[in-house]
C-alpha cells in the first residue's frame, strides 16, 4: 500500500537525494575529463563504481513507498557513502576534489527526523573519507600541507553531522506536534507515561495495550485518529506501525473491548494481520517497566495464535506463578 507517513517522507527525500546524485556524479565525470583536473584518475574502476551507483540510484527511484523503512534508508546512506569513498579514491584521493558530494549525504539525513539514521549518515561519512585518505597517509604520498588540509575537512564533516543529529531531533519533537500524537523511538516517553499514569492512578486499575495494526493498513495517520478518537492517546513505539496506548479504570473485559476496536480500525483500513496484546496493573505487573514488559510478551504471543486477528491478555495469579495468556480472536 502507501506505507507510513514516515515512510512516504523517507521516501520522498532518498529518491530526491538519488535525482541529485545522479546529476552530481554526471558533473563530477565531466570534471575529471578537464585538463585543469591534476590528480591521476583511475578511470575504468571509476566508472565502474558510478556504474553500480546509478543502477542503484535509478532503482531506488522505483521503490514503493513501504520499503523505505528506518533501517533500509541507514543501509541507503551507507551506501552511498561507501560510493562516493571509491569515487574519491579513484579520483585523485587526496587532491580529489569529489569529497565535495558527501555534503547532501549529510544533510539530506537531517530531514528524516531520525537521530539514528543521522548518525549512520555521520559515521559512514566519516569511515568513508577515512579509508580514502588512508591509502594516500600510510604511502606518504601526501605533502606537507594535506594533512591539515585532510583533517580540515574531516573536522567539517564531523561538525556539520554533529548539526544534522541536532536538527534531527528538533525535526522529531515537530512532527509528533504537527502530527498531534507521539513518535517514541526507544520507548523511554512511553514508559514515562505508564508511570505517570500508575502514579496519578494510585491503587486503581491501569492498562498497556500493544497494537501491531500490520503493513497493509492503507492510511496509518487515520487510524491512529480513529484510536485516539475511540480509545486513547496512542503513541508510536520506534519507527514501524506498533503503538501503545495506556488506559485507566477499566477491567479486564474493557481492556479488551478498547483492543477489540483497535484491531477493527486497522481491518477497516485494510489489514489483514492485526495483533494485540494488554496487561493491567496489579494483576499483572506492579511497576511501569514490568507492566510494559508484560504486554510486550502478550503482544509476542498474539503472533502465536493461528488467526488473522488475535488479542492477548497477559495474566498472573495473585501467588505469582507462571503468566497465563488468553487469546481472544
Amino acid at each position: 500500500m502507501g506505507g507510513s507517513k514516515s515512510n512516504r517522507r523517507n521516501a520522498r527525500i532518498l529518491k530526491a537525494l538519488s535525482l541529485l546524485y545522479l546529476g552530481l556524479v554526471a558533473a563530477s565525470l565531466v570534471l575529471v575529463h578537464r585538463p585543469s583536473y591534476e590528480p591521476g584518475v583511475s578511470f575504468v574502476l571509476l566508472y565502474l563504481a558510478v556504474a553500480v551507483a546509478v543502477t542503484a540510484a535509478v532503482a531506488l527511484l522505483f521503490l514503493p513507498a513501504d520499503q523505505f523503512t528506518g533501517g533500509f534508508c541507514a543501509a541507503a546512506y551507507v551506501f552511498y557513502a561507501a560510493f562516493v569513498a571509491l569515487a574519491i579514491f579513484f579520483s585523485g584521493g587526496v587532491s580529489s576534489e569529489l569529497h565535495a558530494l558527501y555534503w547532501p549525504l549529510l544533510l539530506a539525513a537531517t530531514l528524516h527526523g531520525s537521530w539514528r539514521i543521522g548518525l549512520t549518515a555521520l559515521i559512514s561519512v566519516l569511515a568513508g573519507y577515512v579509508l580514502a585518505m588512508l591509502p594516500a597517509i600510510l604511502g606518504g604520498a601526501v605533502d606537507a600541507e594535506e594533512p591539515a588540509l585532510i583533517f580540515f575537512r574531516l573536522g567539517a564533516f564531523a561538525l556539520t553531522g554533529l548539526f544534522v543529529l541536532a536538527a534531527a531531533r528538533n525535526l522529531v519533537d515537530a512532527g509528533a506536534a504537527d502530527d498531534g500524537y507521539s513518535v517514541d523511538e526507544d520507548g523511554s516517553m512511553f514508559l514515562e507515561m505508564v508511570a505517570g499514569e500508575l502514579e496519578a492512578r494510585r491503587g486503581a486499575q491501569v492498562a498497556v495495550v500493544l497494537v501491531d495494526p500490520g503493513r497493509e493498513v492503507e492510511d496509518p495517520d487515520l487510524l491512529l485518529e480513529r484510536v485516539r478518537a475511540r480509545i486513547g492517546e496512542p503513541v508510536l513505539l520506534g519507527e514501524g506501525s506498533v503503538f501503545g496506548v495506556v488506559l485507566s479504570g477499566l477491567d479486564e473485559r474493557g481492556v479488551e473491548g478498547a483492543a477489540r476496536r483497535a484491531l477493527a480500525a486497522a481491518s477497516s483500513l485494510g489489514s489483514e494481520e492485526t495483533r494485540a496484546g494488554a496487561a493491567i496493573y496489579p494483576h499483572d505487573a506492579r511497576s511501569a517497566g514490568d507492566l510494559l514488559a508484560a504486554a510486550g510478551q502478550a503482544l509476542e504471543a498474539a503472533f502465536e495464535v493461528e488467526s488473522p486477528s488475535a488479542i492477548v491478555l497477559a495474566g498472573q495469579d495473585a501467588a505469582g506463578g507462571e503468566g497465563r495468556y488468553r487469546a481472544a480472536r
